[in-house]
């Protein structure tokens, strides 16, 4: 009996060693492998969101010394899609893929590719070669939609943004929600320009939406509209009017006009998801971070000082803690694909 348990030990440490030995070799493995690239659409500097991401790359690679590649591509998806495929061949491991929600047929095109990690923004896949970091805009834009209901005069705001997708919702969603818990009465507009190439450029268009919505009386639009935002902060300025930045903080482009940005720690997102591909770590499916994690959340500074009172700061913090703690539950759009706050009227 004593032999049999000494051998059943024995056996068991033997396993034990085996496993750690095929782990220690499988994330060895990924790290020799670590050959990174981030595949960006359109512009780096004009994009704010690509802004975000670029930062992350940059601090990941003064961190640690390693080269992470950098492409660029052009509006066109089908030329986004080629860049990709192009790098999967080459053999490139992870793949960053920041438009994860608009690669049709991304799980498909995954698979082809089993021994490369991809690593995608904003959606979530249960495949084993993608790793998802799900930013809560929702949250960020409650606080964005509080203070603008706060800041509202005439009692009507208004929320610019590009292709109506579900991801877009979400900061449309909590800007409603936020609004709303501070006046239940304000009124929302919303506005959508399209999916067409170079949309997410198109300052026209955006600038368009934003006139026509102070016309309906908005004096505060938030704009989550990448490269076309900066318009949207420009209208409402030229017109006297206040407007609220997205991804990073453009407090600083029209001073006294931007009532505060709805910031995004994309860079974090970024520089994490490549710390932790670099070491060979690859647990988990996605990973979500919000307020409580410093990961989105408004800016106040000396560029909008003048606009927000202390009264209206304390209240942002305390309802901030709220949603931290619980007492306040911020309704997420993709959930369950519906808001009736913010739905088209």
């Amino acid at each position: 009996m004593v032999l049999n348990k000494m051998v059943v030990m024995r056996n068991f440490y033997i396993l034990n060693v085996l496993l750690l030995a095929f782990f220690v070799s499988f994330v060895s493995a990924y790290a020799d492998n670590f050959k990174p690239v981030v595949v960006y659409q359109g512009s780096i500097d004009k994009n704010s969101f690509n802004l975000a991401i670029h930062e992350g790359v940059q601090r990941f690679s003064e961190k640690t010394g390693a080269n992470c590649t950098e492409a660029v591509v052009g509006f066109k998806m089908n030329d986004y899609l080629k860049t990709v495929k192009k790098y999967a061949d080459e053999g490139y491991s992870p793949i960053f893929i920041p438009y994860g929600n608009h690669f049709v047929q991304l799980v498909n095109f995954v698979r082809k590719y089993p021994a490369s990690r991809f690593i995608v923004l904003g959606t979530v896949y249960d495949e084993p070669n993608i790793f998802s970091f799900i930013m809560s805009e929702h949250e960020g834009s409650f606080l964005a939609g509080a203070l603008a209901a706060m800041a509202s005069k005439s009692k009507v705001i208004g929320f610019v943004s590009i292709q109506d997708i579900p991801f877009l919702r979400r900061f449309c969603c909590g800007y409603v929600q936020g609004a709303k818990y501070i006046d239940p009465h304000i009124k929302v507009l919303k506005g959508f320009t399209g999916n067409y190439p170079g949309a997410w450029f198109d300052g026209n268009a955006t600038a368009a939406l934003a006139n026509n919505m102070i016309d309906k009386g908005a004096d505060v639009i938030y704009q989550v509209a990448g490269g076309a935002g900066p318009a949207v902060l420009k209208a409402a300025a030229e017109r006297g009017k206040l407007g609220i930045g997205v991804d990073i903080n453009q407090n600083g482009l029209y001073p006294g006009s931007v009532l505060t940005s709805m910031i995004k720690r994309t860079d974090k997102a970024v520089f994490a998801a490549l710390m932790l591909a670099k070491r060979g770590v690859w647990r988990d499916n996605y990973k979500r971070l919000g307020l409580e994690q410093d990961a989105v959340g408004v800016v106040f500074d000396e560029n909008n000082k003048s606009l927000v009172s202390f009264e209206m700061r304390a209240r942002i913090e305390n309802i901030k803690n709220e949603i931290e703690l619980g007492s306040i539950r911020v309704h997420d759009y993709t959930e369950d694909m519906k808001c009736s706050a913010c739905v088209n009227k």
